[in-house]
């Protein structure tokens, strides 16, 4: 099978999405002997970011995978912006979509790379950015092509009946939900049953196999004693994935317990300097670690006691896998797909989202209690093992675009004409 992958950022980019994009891009490969390439923006951090850092070369090899890195405009950003505010104030309106799409992603090098592909199907990530017009404009190219859509939306506030997120789901030819909450959302906003197919995202066992002696020097060079119970957290390290009202929680915590430790870990963000800041004004023992290579996440892991997501809002949560995988129990918010995801009391424990005194109570639990930390972090090891290895993942993948292209034909057979 010949594919072409769309996704706004590819690694070396953190995030979800662009964890699933290089696994499933290099393991299609690997597993299939199938040819992939992939259009991506030509930064490390988001089209929606302040933050610029462009990558080279524009084309790579990577893994097998042919990764095109595509400009796009950003200049107008900061207007729309302000345009909005002012808007906002004068009309109590938000900006019509014909301006905010813009706003989305703006590249017309990734829909020209769409429209000239010879490839067989199209899949791309995420819904919230312009690619995923795709089939609304298909049939005006010379040889429109199946096309498959991993949304990844965040379905825990209620979308209007006319949102562009819905409208881009049901034109798809087949979307890829990370839960079975995703999937059945969608189905109540009137996406066909038939087109969704519930995968996920998987996780490499072995790579979060680990030299104890290294985690035990990393505890040793950042002050963790034995009798430390470490709280952390590791991902993006921005508002929206619960890391102020970790701080939040764990500052109160601390004044009642002094062996109670947090550790942050991510890529730099526009919040950082915020925890910074926390760290060197109130000397809390956070333990700050920033752009750390591949090959030290399993050392975190396995250096802290309890993993906690207090993220707003998730499509699914790669991050509790990789918990799991180092036999930790996980903590998140009582919503949507992480409650799918997660089965409390088996695996995991949940709190009241946005609440801190809910999450505190949580972490009180699993902070006194180390036989419930083990076992729920055996349990999460054993979930891993039974359903999110890549081996299975990557066969739901490959499944799923053979069923889009089977849609896209079934819909559209006798109706497809070169133009």
């Amino acid at each position: 099978m010949r594919i072409l992958h769309v996704c706004h950022n590819y690694f070396p980019s953190k995030g979800g999405p662009q964890y699933t994009m290089k696994h499933i891009s290099e393991k299609l490969v690997s597993y299939y002997g199938d040819t992939v390439q992939v259009a991506t923006t030509n930064s490390l951090y988001g089209p929606e970011s302040k933050l610029f850092k462009k990558i080279e070369p524009a084309v790579e090899c990577l893994g097998d995978v042919e990764v095109n890195r595509l400009p796009y405009n950003r200049w107008h950003y900061p207007l729309i912006k302000f345009t909005g505010k002012v808007y906002g104030k004068l009309t109590g309106r938000y900006l019509p979509r014909s301006i905010t799409r813009l706003r989305d992603l703006d590249s017309p090098a990734i829909d020209k790379m769409m429209a000239e592909t010879d490839t067989d199907v199209i899949m791309a990530t995420t819904i919230i950015y312009n690619f995923a017009d795709y089939p609304l404009w298909r049939f005006k190219t010379k040889n429109p092509k199946p096309f498959i859509m991993y949304g990844a939306i965040h379905l825990h506030k209620e979308l209007p009946a006319n949102s562009p997120l819905i409208e881009r789901a049901k034109a798809c030819d087949c979307y890829l939900a990370n839960t079975d909450f995703e999937k059945y959302e969608l189905v109540r906003y009137g996406v066909p049953e038939h087109k969704i197919a519930t995968v996920g995202t998987g996780i490499e066992l072995n790579d979060f196999i680990v030299d104890k002696e290294e985690v035990n020097a990393f505890r040793k060079d950042n002050g963790i004693r034995e009798t430390d119970v470490v709280i952390g957290f590791i991902g993006r390290l921005v508002k929206g994935k619960g890391v102020a009202i970790l701080i939040d929680v764990f500052r109160k915590m601390h004044s009642g317990n002094k062996n109670v430790k947090l550790l942050l870990a991510g890529g730099t963000t526009e919040y950082v300097p915020e925890i910074r800041r926390v760290i060197d004004e109130e000397k809390l023992p956070i333990i700050l670690v920033e752009n750390f290579e591949d090959n030290r996440k399993a050392v975190l892991y396995h250096a802290l006691d309890i993993f906690v997501l207090a993220s707003q809002s998730e499509s699914f949560g790669v991050v509790f896998l990789e918990a799991w995988a180092c036999k930790k129990p996980v903590i998140g918010s009582k919503m949507g797909a992480i409650e799918s995801l997660l089965s409390e009391g088996v695996d995991s424990l949940l709190f009241k989202p946005h609440d801190a005194d809910s999450l505190e109570k949580t972490l009180d639990i699993l902070v006194e209690d180390a036989a419930a930390r083990d076992t729920l972090g055996n349990n999460g090891y054993q979930k891993v093992v039974d359903h999110f290895t890549w081996p299975k993942i990557v066969a739901k993948y490959r499944a799923a675009y053979q069923l889009g292209i089977k849609n896209f034909e079934n819909e559209f057979k006798g109706t497809l004409v070169k133009v």
